[in-house]
């Protein structure tokens, strides 16, 4: 840009932008609402010890497990004392900014016909309790697996799992949810039952409803998780084979979390490779594993290296996993442009969710920079991040009236403003240093 001279006759600095080189960290994210969880198992006629609870958090983990059993209460409603404790368990948890995936359940030990009420109404009466505390704490509960009911709440095994009965359960839960916490079923052919309009249709209509599969990569059919007919030879609420299930499986993931635990099979281990189970947990979009059910499977994954190429290359296969599960936005290019007027900037930011699924809450991404003034000022730059899918690119762009100094990238998620690293080299403070503004005389 040449320089100017201002009507006192006195010559204007000359702008010149200095771009920063957007690296890519080979590092996971301690990003809100996605990644490793591990599980805590509470008794609702049970005080737990929270002091030693403390203890027992896993530092790096941003989302919790909470398995609730209620089985105590099988023939009667939670008493006040019962209900009361979940709410300080919840609160315990919302108090350290955990986002929570719960399981309230009757069984824990594969014997659901012993553990379950006699009759559906009370089943439904305690849905109804739960889901008013659901309503309570939607801000802390980010997924509610299952309906209560089957061995392991895994609903199998059950008395109470018609089509008919899971509807009934699935329009409790949704009446109490809150707008951001996410309903799972343990099967895909679980979901097309309840979206029972949907049959017929070209395209699936994903909503507020996902999968938590806790047979991932035990066998073929994920331990019974999928069905062996192709999609074309059966019905809709029927399970299809492996194919189809993961591509439908990919369709709902758009819109809703999944998740669950990966299983170690010494038979079905000689049939994968790290390219196999990249594609499985893309065509899933997992969201969330647990970091501690099945380990044996997971120490294989730290003995493999990552196939492709970049700053992951021959990087641990476990650690490319724990920094991709959910959304990883990384910026791949930032284009700033003086304009004529003095100050004024056209910017440009082309990112891309990296990770294996997509962004499924409200947050911003915003520019950070110095005014003419040079006070600190913020642009929104995106103010609709969910919705973001896996990858997904979007180039963002805003005019800036800036001064000298750094331009900065940053996101936030809008309920707590819980900061959303990026995948790029960042300035410690999780945000993305796009370039300098500077100036000469």
């Amino acid at each position: 840009m040449r320089d100017r001279t201002n009507a006192f006759g006195k010559r204007k600095k000359q702008i010149d932008f200095q771009s920063a080189e957007l690296a890519e960290s080979a590092s996971e994210l301690s990003n809100p609402a996605r990644g490793w969880y591990q599980i805590h198992t509470f008794f609702a006629e049970q005080e737990p010890d929270f002091e030693e609870l403390r203890w027992c958090l896993h530092p790096k983990d941003t989302l919790v497990f909470l398995l609730i059993d209620i089985g105590h209460f099988q023939d009667r409603d939670l008493d006040q004392e019962a209900l009361d404790r979940i709410c300080r368990i919840l609160s315990f948890f919302s108090e350290r900014s955990y986002d929570c995936i719960v399981r309230a359940v009757y069984d824990r030990e594969g014997k659901a016909f012993l553990r379950e009420p006699s009759l559906f109404p009370q089943v439904r009466s305690h849905l109804e309790q739960i889901g008013r505390l659901m309503e309570r704490f939607a801000g802390v509960v980010y997924v509610f697996q299952g309906m209560l009911v089957g061995s392991w709440g895994e609903m199998h095994s059950s008395r109470f799992l018609s089509e008919a009965r899971m509807r009934q359960m699935a329009e409790i839960l949704r009446r109490y949810k809150g707008e951001e916490t996410y309903l799972a079923v343990r099967r895909p052919v679980y979901w097309r039952i309840l979206h029972e309009d949907q049959e017929g249709e070209r395209v699936v209509q994903a909503d507020d409803m996902g999968i938590f599969d806790d047979g991932i990569l035990g066998s073929d059919s994920h331990l019974g998780t999928f069905g062996t007919q192709s999609r074309k030879c059966t019905s809709w609420n029927s399970p299809w084979e492996r194919t189809d299930e993961l591509a439908f499986e990919t369709e709902i993931g758009r819109s809703a979390p999944n998740g669950g635990e990966v299983v170690y099979s010494p038979a079905y281990l000689r049939e994968l490779t790290p390219e196999i189970v990249l594609d499985v947990l893309g065509r899933m979009q997992v969201t969330y594993l647990n970091r501690a059910h099945d380990t044996r499977m997971l120490e294989v994954w730290k003995e493999w290296k990552y196939p492709g190429t970049g700053v992951w290359k021959e990087k641990s296969f476990y650690d490319y996993v724990s920094a991709h599960l959910g959304y990883r936005f990384l910026v791949r290019k930032a284009h700033i442009v003086p304009r004529r007027k003095h100050h004024t900037y056209d910017v440009e930011i082309k990112i891309e969710n990296t990770g294996f699924a997509g962004y499924y809450q409200e947050a911003e991404i915003c520019l950070e920079y110095a005014d003419s003034s040079g006070v600190c000022s913020s642009e929104v730059l995106e103010p609709r991040v969910k919705g973001w899918k896996s990858q997904e690119c979007r180039t963002l762009a805003c005019t800036i009236e800036a001064g000298e100094g750094g331009l900065y990238l940053t996101a936030r998620r809008k309920k707590d403003g819980a900061a959303i690293g990026f995948g790029n080299v960042s300035d410690g403070q999780g945000r993305v240093f796009l370039g300098t503004i500077a100036g000469k005389q």
